[in-house]
């Protein structure tokens, strides 16, 4: 008796798994959207307030769910939830914005700040020697050329490997720590640290904002314009940094390639710190209210995730070592 009761509770688990994730020929397919459990349980991580402070790559029910759809890639619920993202065909003709690097010249600049994150503190001065860094987010169109090249699994939004329509120019989302790492070590570069980028969304004076000290929401793709969604990369040449880089402030947060670690004289403990989450900076168009990620179009905030993550929020940017001068 007790062995049928096992055998029943059984079919009833997986009758549970087939009406959450739905099964086509023994192999999964997406997660049941259509049943209101279901629904509930990703809506916790995907658009609550836990949102961004959930490591996917650890939670017992995102583990469950996410590793088997394209070894981790997420399925886009955020997209579910929020209707920004929809994969469509392609519009043809679109014309490409491509690449251009910027060189930021060696010196001091002034990194962190007292007032606002205490993470973000204590405000202090940071020697870096010449580098280079991206003029744009790195834009679903080149995205698309590193996945058509090394066979990498793409956003998990876009439809067949092809980015939604009329977003050749966006900056690509729902990409790990990882598959930013990866790319740009294939076009030979490499993720910039938290420093670097700071110093190229902020110049040498220490300002607030990309463009200045006085926030306006105008000059970057931010909540308080209420666009909702990506914008392209070269959207807003007016919120350009002193080094003329775009969307520096908004659009996207940026992964950069250092863990989350207090700096140098900072004594407010964070149950965060360590060498298990990354950094990005840069803030986005999505709202903040959501999840912990503070003023997040000021130059020096801080927002950290694990590597795993993807979200509709987040892309990155490249960078690259200069030769010194003999």
């Amino acid at each position: 008796m007790k062995r049928k009761w096992l055998s029943f509770l059984f079919f009833l688990i997986s009758g549970a798994g087939l009406l959450f994730f739905g099964s086509t020929s023994g192999q999964t397919i997406e997660p049941n959207l259509a049943d209101p459990a279901a629904r509930k349980e990703c809506r916790l991580c995907h658009k609550g307030p836990a949102r961004h402070q959930i490591d996917d790559s650890r939670d017992p029910w995102c583990v469950n769910c996410h590793r088997l759809h394209n070894l981790g890639d997420i399925l886009g619920l955020e997209a579910y939830f929020r209707r920004a993202v929809r994969a469509i065909e392609p519009k043809k003709g679109e014309e490409i914005i491509e690449q251009k690097m910027v060189l930021i010249p060696a010196g001091e600049f002034i990194m962190g700040e007292d007032f606002f994150k205490k993470n973000a503190s204590p405000r202090h001065k940071v020697h870096l020697d010449d580098y280079s860094i991206d003029l744009y987010d790195v834009t679903n169109a080149h995205y698309k050329r590193f996945v058509d090249a090394t066979g990498r699994f793409p956003p998990s939004h876009w439809n067949r490997d092809q980015y939604p329509a009329g977003k050749a120019n966006h900056p690509v989302t729902f990409v790990s720590w990882f598959d930013a790492d990866a790319y740009c070590r294939w076009v030979g570069k490499r993720l910039p640290t938290e420093a670097e980028w700071e110093k190229a969304a902020r110049g040498t004076d220490g300002r607030m904002f990309p463009w200045g000290a006085r926030f306006e929401a105008k000059r970057a793709n931010v909540p308080p314009e209420g666009i909702k969604d990506t914008t392209p990369v070269n959207a807003f040449p007016e919120g350009r940094s002193p080094y003329g880089l775009y969307d520096m402030s908004g659009n996207v947060f940026q992964w950069t390639a250092d863990w989350f670690l207090p700096y140098p004289g900072n004594k407010v403990p964070h149950p965060n710190y360590g060498e298990k989450l990354r950094v990005l900076r840069g803030g986005s168009f999505f709202d903040c209210s959501y999840y912990n990620c503070g003023l997040s179009f000021q130059t020096f905030n801080r927002i950290s995730l694990s590597p795993a993550t993807k979200a509709i929020s987040a892309g990155f940017r490249c960078a690259k070592s200069e030769a010194k001068n003999p």
